[in-house]
């Protein structure tokens, strides 16, 4: 039990942060979906961020933060008598012993943090509660207070006319207890409490400290992430509670936009660079968001955030490139990111580029999907002739094929450096000294062949990340292959069908999602690969893609990687609005599930990742009487069937719809 003096103490109630009325100045009060957001300062070393809701004005969530000036103890009550149980999503809550009053959600723990000037985040750990009281009158802790750095918590109040939201963390579904996998921080997160190891007094984080820095930064591509999983639960478990987490996404996201339209991120540099890979998913966010809300203010914010990306390209022999990141807009830059992180570059003009670009694929391709959805929902036209030249740019480099003869044979080589570990001991001597050799030299000089000769689409079907830079990273084929199914999702004239066909036979062939599963490090490529297939099959009806998507659901669980969000069914980018049907939800959470369902189409992929047999039956979001199934070698699955449950480790396939079930009669789906 702490004895500290109460000199020492500083005393706040919930309701007396809840009452706080201060407003931010005018031009920073801003509603945006509905969603103000405010600040004070209830005592000296406190600052309060109050989030309210238009729809729902007796909902606050409040962002608590002590600084070094504060006393060395808080002690915080809440008045009346509450009960404290654990919370369904996750957290606590607090409920009013009688049938009046406010309850209260504490979706996390308060945790102390240190930040730089920038606001990264260079640590953090629990806090340590030192003192607790309990009584008919109230409830009271006390948190010990860092001498430096900060005290971050977050509360929810929700008054008695918004019981809907309390009763909601109640009770969870089987999708609810599920983790899904955000690939900017390469984590899994559990919703919704979850969300707020990402959303730290209004900012969305990293929920990882990032190589090479090892600290924590402004996140925009996992904001996106979540706001997609938050929708995806939105719609299969109709609780309000995922909408309003949702706008504190997006909210968050364009509070941090900066005023030349950009995000800066400092993933590398104290010099606050922007990815923009980061940038684009708020972009992406926001279109989802405007498309959702016809906000105006998030169609302010997107028009200065398209400038900005218009700014950030470069003029090539291909057309016009969209940059990676802000560092390679000068020679200087570059230079202060080697000295700050040891990553050594080489300028040169390959393909007519400027010295510093590292004509970088997926990020352009994301650029330009970015770029022609916010055309299509704003109808701005003055970036056409930019996307234009941005697309020319990308044709002509997934076409390069020069020195087909050496590539093939220096892929041989690769080839056998990303075959999993037992194949790999297996091989002849001859082979396995080759390996080592060119694991050691070949890998190494990669980019002096790729200057001298360079193309992104390799022989064997791996698609390479850059030409430009000095490493070697195969490890992002899967996201090459998402960004350009993606692409051809927004431009359906361009002819890639034969070259995603080659991209997906070396995952198959080199057994690569066993490679990936050897290293801690290369695993995200497991999730990501699962959302490059899942993209796939909302535009082709093969079977086999089916099959593949199924094994990588598989091998993500087996390595406990959450599924991505897009599985709910509630991307923005290829599910819209009145195209989504809610994700069923099994009964037994051992289950995963891919709702591959869009408008008229109705499709369910469940994977069994346990070692028993588990009974296919739903708590939420029946499939329908019209779905039929079929089970992994493609034999249609009768009632008893289906009740007899999924295999271990196999999968079932359920389809109905526009296109007809006889489609899935005919379809090969090789076992």
């Amino acid at each position: 039990m702490n004895t500290q003096p109460l000199m020492d103490t500083l005393h706040l109630t919930l309701d007396e942060l809840f009452s706080t009325s201060a407003a931010l100045p005018a031009a920073q009060d801003r509603q945006v979906w509905g969603m103000r957001r405010h600040t004070a300062s209830p005592a000296t070393g406190v600052s309060v961020l109050i989030d309210r809701f238009a729809d729902r004005p007796d909902a606050q969530c409040i962002f608590l933060r002590t600084d070094a000036t504060a006393a060395k103890v808080l002690r915080l009550g809440v008045q009346g008598g509450h009960k404290v149980e654990a919370a369904a999503g996750s957290g606590w809550r607090l409920s009013p012993s009688g049938q009046e009053g406010p309850s209260y959600w504490l979706p996390q723990p308060p945790i102390l943090r240190t930040q730089d000037k920038q606001g990264h985040i260079l640590n953090e750990r629990a806090a340590a509660l030192t003192h607790l009281d309990v009584s008919a009158d109230g409830l009271a802790v006390n948190l010990d207070l860092p001498a430096d750095g900060s005290l971050d918590w977050i509360i929810w109040r929700f008054g008695p006319g918004q019981g809907d939201l309390s009763t909601g963390l109640e009770s969870s579904l089987a999708l609810e207890r599920q983790s899904y996998f955000l690939w900017g921080s390469k984590v899994n997160v559990r919703l919704p409490a979850g969300l707020y190891h990402f959303l730290i007094h209004g900012r969305i984080y990293t929920d990882d400290f990032v190589w090479p820095r090892n600290w924590k930064f402004l996140s925009e591509l996992d904001a996106y992430g979540l706001f997609k999983a938050l929708t995806g639960l939105e719609v299969a478990t109709g609780k309000a509670l995922y909408g309003l987490l949702r706008r504190q996404v997006l909210y968050s996201v364009l509070d941090a936009q900066a005023e030349d339209g950009g995000w800066r991120h400092g993933e590398w540099t104290d010099l606050m660079e922007t990815h923009l890979r980061l940038h684009n998913a708020a972009m992406l966010l926001l279109e989802a968001g405007l498309e959702e809300s016809g906000d105006v203010t998030i169609r302010t914010s997107l028009e200065r955030a398209a400038a900005f990306l218009a700014k950030h390209t470069d003029r090539t022999d291909l057309g016009a490139w969209f940059l990676h990141d802000s560092l390679e807009t000068s020679a200087e830059n570059m230079e202060i990111m080697r000295k700050q992180t040891r990553t050594p570059w080489i300028p040169s003009r390959t393909l007519g580029k400027s010295p510093c670009t590292k004509l970088i694929l997926n990020t352009h391709l994301d650029a330009i999907v970015t770029m022609d959805r916010y055309r299509a929902l704003t109808d701005d036209r003055q970036y056409d002739a930019l996307l234009d030249s941005a697309r020319a740019a990308a044709s002509k480099i997934l076409a390069l094929r020069p020195a087909e003869p050496l590539y093939r044979f220096l892929y041989k080589l690769i080839a056998l450096t990303l075959l999993p570990r037992a194949r790999g001991i297996a091989l002849p001597w001859p082979l396995r000294a080759l390996k080592r050799l060119t694991w050691m030299y070949l890998w190494p000089n990669m980019h002096r062949v790729k200057r001298l000769w360079p193309r992104l689409v390799m022989p064997c079907g791996l698609i390479e990340r850059h030409i430009a830079p000095l490493h070697f990273d195969l490890n992002y084929h899967p996201v090459n292959v998402m960004d350009v199914v993606r692409y051809w999702r927004r431009f359906p004239g361009e002819n890639l069908s034969r070259l995603i066909d080659n991209a997906l036979r070396p995952v198959q062939t080199l057994d690569l999602l066993q490679y990936w599963t050897e290293a801690t490090n290369r695993q995200f490529a497991i999730v990501v690969w699962a959302e490059a297939l899942y993209h796939l099959c909302l535009l082709k009806t093969d079977g086999d893609l089916r099959r593949q998507l199924a094994q990588s659901m598989l091998c993500a669980a087996h390595n406990e990687l959450g599924l991505p969000a897009a599985l709910l069914g509630a991307d923005a980018e290829s599910a819209p609005l009145q195209d989504r049907h809610p994700c069923p939800s099994p009964t037994d959470p051992r289950l995963r599930v891919a709702n591959l369902s869009h408008g008229t189409w109705r499709e369910i992929l469940v994977v069994n990742p346990g070692d028993v047999k588990i009974e296919l039956a739903w708590e939420a979001n029946h499939p329908g009487e019209g779905v039929i199934w079929f089970d992994e070698t493609g034999q249609r699955l009768s009632d008893d069937g289906l009740a007899r449950g999924i295999t271990a480790g196999g999968w079932v396939l359920g389809r109905a719809g526009r296109f007809g079930p006889t489609i899935m009669e005919n379809m090969e789906i090789h076992a």
